[in-house]
C-alpha cells in the first residue's frame, strides 16, 4: 500500500498548497493575462506549477519506498525543468535556455541509468533520451491551453501506469503521486479554471510522463507491446505536438512560434465549450490507455494493430480541421507556447 500512499500525499499537499499559491499570485499580480493566444477573458494566477511539482518532489519520498539517492535522477531532472519554466512564468525565458534545460534533464535521467531501450548505452542513446524527455516536455506544454486540459490528460496516463502489471515500486510511486497531483489540481483547474498550471506545470508534467516510459523500459525491456505503451497512451498530445511542429515548418514560422491551431484550439473554435473539449480529450485519451494496458497485460501486439485505424482517424480529423493549415502570422509569439 506503500505506492498509493504516494497518490494520497500528492493529493493533499496540493489541495493544501493551491490556496496559498492563489493568494501569493493576487498578492505579486502573477497572473496569465488575456491575448491573442489565451481563451481566457480576465487575469487568472499562473503558479499552480509549484503546488503540482511540489507535491511530485514530496510525495514519492513520503510513502517510504523511495530515497533521494535512489531516485536522485528523476528528482534533479524535475528540479530542472520545473525552475526552468518557472522562471519563464514569471520573467520570462528564452526558448533556447528553456530547451537546453530539457535536454539537460534527460541527460541527468540517462547518466543515472534511465535509458531508451534501443541504442545501447551511447551518445546515440543520450541524444535519444534527451529528445524523448524534450518532445514530453514540450508536448504537454503545448497541450495545456485550455481549462483541465493538461492536468486531466496527465492524470488518466498516469493511472494507466499505475494499473500495469510491469515496473518498479519506483515508477509505481512516481505515477501514483502524479495521479495524485494531477486529480487535485483539476479541482482548481477543470473549466472555468481559477488557476493556471504555467509552463513551470505543465514541463513538469511532461518530463514526469517521459520518465515513467523510460522507467518502464528499464523495468521490462522492449520487448513486445511494452515498447509501444509509453507512446500509445500519450498520443493524443504527442500527435497535436507533431502536427503543431509540421504546421509551423510548412507556414515557414519558427516552431517557437505560438498559434491557435492546437486540436483543442480548433474544438473550441467549432462551438464546443472548454468542458466538451476537455471530456472528449479525456475519452479520447483513456481509450487508449485501456487498449495499451490490454495489450501489456496479454502480452500481444494485436491490440495496438487493431486500434491503429481509430488512431489514423483521429489524425485525419485533426489535418481536416486545419491543424496543419498556418494561423495567423498576428497571432504568433516569438516564445514557446504558454
Amino acid at each position: 500500500m506503500a505506492a498509493p500512499t504516494a497518490g494520497a500525499a500528492a493529493f493533499v499537499l496540493v489541495v493544501l498548497l493551491v490556496p496559498v499559491i492563489m493568494r501569493l499570485c493576487r498578492r505579486w499580480r502573477l497572473f496569465d493575462s488575456p491575448g491573442p493566444l489565451k481563451i481566457h477573458a480576465q487575469p487568472v494566477p499562473r503558479l499552480g506549477g509549484v503546488a503540482i511539482a511540489l507535491a511530485l518532489f514530496a510525495a514519492p519520498l513520503l510513502c517510504g519506498r523511495v530515497s533521494i539517492e535512489s531516485g536522485w535522477p528523476y528528482f534533479a531532472g524535475l528540479a530542472l525543468i520545473w525552475i526552468g519554466g518557472l522562471v519563464d512564468d514569471v520573467r520570462g525565458l528564452s526558448p533556447v535556455i528553456r530547451l537546453a534545460s530539457q535536454i539537460a534533464a534527460g541527460a541527468l535521467v540517462w547518466r543515472g541509468g534511465w535509458h531508451l531501450p534501443l541504442f545501447g548505452d551511447g551518445a546515440l542513446d543520450l541524444a535519444a533520451t534527451c529528445l524523448f524527455v524534450g518532445v514530453f516536455a514540450n508536448a504537454f506544454n503545448f497541450l495545456d491551453g485550455s481549462d483541465g486540459l493538461a492536468s486531466g490528460v496527465a492524470g488518466i496516463i498516469a493511472a494507466a501506469y499505475v494499473a500495469l502489471p510491469a515496473g518498479s515500486p519506483f515508477g509505481h510511486a512516481v505515477a501514483w503521486s502524479l495521479a495524485g497531483a494531477c486529480a487535485a489540481f483539476l479541482i482548481f483547474n477543470f473549466p472555468g479554471a481559477k488557476l493556471f498550471m504555467g509552463d513551470s506545470g505543465s514541463t513538469a508534467l511532461g518530463f514526469t510522463i517521459a520518465f515513467l516510459g523510460i522507467n518502464l523500459y528499464r523495468s521490462v525491456g522492449a520487448a513486445g507491446p511494452s515498447l509501444l505503451f509509453p507512446l500509445w497512451v500519450a498520443a493524443l498530445p504527442l500527435l497535436d505536438a507533431i502536427l503543431a511542429v509540421i504546421r509551423r515548418l510548412l507556414g515557414r514560422a519558427s516552431i517557437f512560434y505560438g498559434d491557435r491551431k492546437q486540436i483543442y484550439d480548433l474544438m473550441l473554435a467549432r462551438g464546443w465549450s472548454a468542458r466538451r473539449v476537455a471530456f472528449a480529450c479525456y475519452g479520447i485519451t483513456a481509450g487508449l490507455a485501456v487498449v495499451g494496458w490490454m495489450a501489456v497485460r496479454t502480452g500481444s501486439a494485436r491490440f495496438y494493430l487493431f486500434s491503429a485505424p481509430i488512431l489514423a482517424a483521429l489524425v485525419l480529423a485533426a489535418i481536416r480541421l486545419g491543424s496543419l493549415e498556418a494561423g495567423q502570422r498576428e497571432a504568433r509569439i516569438e516564445q514557446m507556447e504558454t
